[in-house]
């Protein structure tokens, strides 16, 4: 049942074993072959490897970028990290942490140049941050420092217009009474030399001695017979009209607990802006 084997078969193998040789073969009932058939076919040639073309990998060579090989830059090789000093610097500069910002942000600019890792807007986002809030704090510094009041190094009064805590003055100080305060939850007032425009003054100061808060009722009495019988020795009794009334700031209890023990004994005038002293 098998076709005739090709003529052109290198060889070929007697279905029923009985050898290329057999009786087959002399019957006619086999196939023939060819005496050449029975010799081995010579392997085919293997093709000479072929050189690249210059400018072209080898194959089986990295294909990446130019330069790409043992010991080629992170970038070379994947996708680069992103720098966590990066990162802890933006985010130190966000919070206010200026110091740490700086110092982490120059570190992650070195390793980012050196490493070729990511991140340098986040080095310098955290540099600009941190330069930024020595800005406000500078800014807010000197705010403060110009709205202090000036004190005349001679005498101790003051010299120049600026604000400050009504507990802070000293006697013989003046200062704008805000308008309708009644000098009640005051804490702030501006400052001036009393040859400017002004309506009240610290004309005395006194120490309470007391074992332990004696309580608003007889720390009111105490401030006030303390600074009555303080006008006589300070104050020049000519300078003073029926607008002018007495006030004083005495420590509540938070203040006592924080070591507070002074009273201050102002005079206020409701009516007109004084342009001198009342002390003696």
């Amino acid at each position: 049942a098998w076709p005739p084997a090709p003529a052109d078969w290198p060889f070929w193998v007697e279905d029923d074993d009985r050898g290329i040789a057999g009786e087959a073969g002399a019957a006619g009932t086999g196939w023939a072959a060819p005496e050449a058939s029975l010799t081995a076919a010579p392997a085919p040639a293997r093709p000479a490897p072929s050189r690249p073309a210059p400018g072209r990998p080898a194959p089986g060579q990295f294909t990446g970028h130019a330069g790409a090989g043992p010991g080629a830059p992170a970038q070379f090789l994947g996708r680069a990290k992103t720098s966590g000093f990066a990162i802890a610097s933006f985010v130190f500069g966000l919070l206010g942490g200026v110091l740490l910002s700086v110092i982490f942000g120059i570190v992650a600019l070195v390793r980012i140049r050196r490493r070729g890792q990511r991140g340098k807007g986040f080095a310098i986002a955290g540099l600009v941050l941190s330069g930024a809030w020595v800005l406000v704090v500078g800014v807010a510094i000197a705010v403060l420092v110009i709205e202090q009041p000036g004190r005349s190094a001679a005498t101790g009064q003051i010299a120049h217009q600026g604000t400050a805590s009504i507990l802070s003055l000293h006697s013989g100080d003046c200062f704008q009474n805000p308008a309708g305060s009644g000098l009640i939850h005051v804490r702030n007032v501006t400052a001036v030399p009393c040859t400017t425009a002004h309506n009240a003054q610290v004309f005395a100061i006194f120490e309470v001695k007391a074992a332990g808060y004696p309580g608003h009722a007889a720390m009111l009495q105490l401030a006030d017979r303390g600074c009555r019988a303080r006008i006589p020795r300070y104050v020049d009794r000519t300078k003073l009209t029926g607008t002018m009334s007495l006030h004083f700031v005495f420590p509540e209890p938070d203040s006592w607990a924080a070591g507070r023990r002074s009273v201050s004994c102002l005079i206020v005038d409701s009516s007109k802006d004084l342009t001198s002293s009342l002390l003696r």
